[in-house]
């Protein structure tokens, strides 16, 4: 199980030693509210970050979004999926899968029109990684980003990726059959049926007020790719996968494996040490910001 508790006293710790060293702004694009972090008028490189399963951009994410600020040059936008945090949409759902993925287009043109001399980089999250395979192997996409970054990825059930060893209770229940029925119907039936159930404890949804407890068929479909393996070795732009070494739902060992069999030659495969799932969101800026200034 994904170690909470470890997770909300590290990011307090973050909180209390961390100095913001700058402002931040709230916007909000088509219904998508971001935040933006930013430090000189004119970045080198702007990385617009997705957050994991269930939670939003409020969930430890502003540390990660002040070291990489720090650096000069880099700016950060922090995003709420549609259907998460102060997003539009009902809680854990969607339309259609593509919507996901074309509000990724209008952040990526959101910030081209804000910084229009900047790199734009994708960074995901865990499921946001995901997302973003989806979006760059599934999508007609119309905006252009520079790369990707993958940390901690949860690339789904098709990537067949051995789980941690000791893993006692999964951190998702799926019902199976409403996806077997979307698939036969091509999308049309059971798009909006709650299948997968996000197993948080209990003292974590009382201490935390905008959780995702349920996610539908559509917004399972958006997150996890289908295809991973040939999406991965599909991905038509640099790519950077960062695996946490003491990841709670899958051997890093597998997950390696898995980049060097299926990624092509444009995707490095990094291994963050001491890490687990969630605070590797803490640990991850030195390869970052590494990676940026090497492309």
């Amino acid at each position: 199980m994904i170690d909470f508790h470890h997770f909300i006293a590290q990011a307090k710790h973050f909180d209390e030693i961390l100095a913001a060293n700058a402002d931040s702004i709230s916007g909000n694009i088509d219904g998508l509210n971001y935040q933006l972090y930013q430090q000189y008028d004119e970045p080198d490189d702007v990385v617009i970050v997705y957050h994991g399963g269930g939670v939003s951009l409020a969930a430890g994410y502003s540390i990660l979004a002040h070291q990489l600020n720090a650096i000069p040059g880099i700016a950060v936008c922090l995003v709420d999926i549609r259907g998460h945090g102060d997003s539009t949409g009902k809680r854990g759902t969607v339309t259609h899968p593509g919507q996901i993925w074309q509000d990724v287009d209008t952040l990526l043109q959101e910030m081209g029109n804000r910084f229009p001399g900047a790199r734009r980089h994708l960074l995901g999250h865990s499921s946001g990684a995901g997302m973003l395979l989806n979006y760059l192997t599934r999508y007609p996409f119309q905006q252009r980003a520079d790369s990707v970054i993958m940390l901690a990825p949860e690339l789904g059930p098709f990537a067949k990726i051995t789980p941690a060893t000791g893993i006692t209770e999964s951190f998702a229940k799926v019902r199976q059959w409403p996806f077997i029925l979307n698939g036969i119907s091509g999308g049309y039936l059971f798009g909006q049926y709650p299948a997968i159930s996000l197993n948080f404890p209990e003292t974590v949804r009382e201490t935390t007020s905008d959780l995702v407890y349920k996610y539908s068929v559509n917004m399972a479909n958006a997150l996890t790719p289908r295809h991973p393996a040939k999406q991965l070795a599909a991905l038509p732009l640099p790519a950077l996968m960062l695996g946490a070494e003491r990841d709670e739902l899958f051997s890093i060992r597998s997950l390696a494996d898995f980049a060097i069999r299926h990624g092509n030659s444009q995707l490095q495969f990094r291994q963050l040490d001491n890490s687990t799932h969630l605070d590797c969101i803490f640990r991850a800026y030195r390869e970052i910001v590494a990676y940026l200034g090497g492309n």
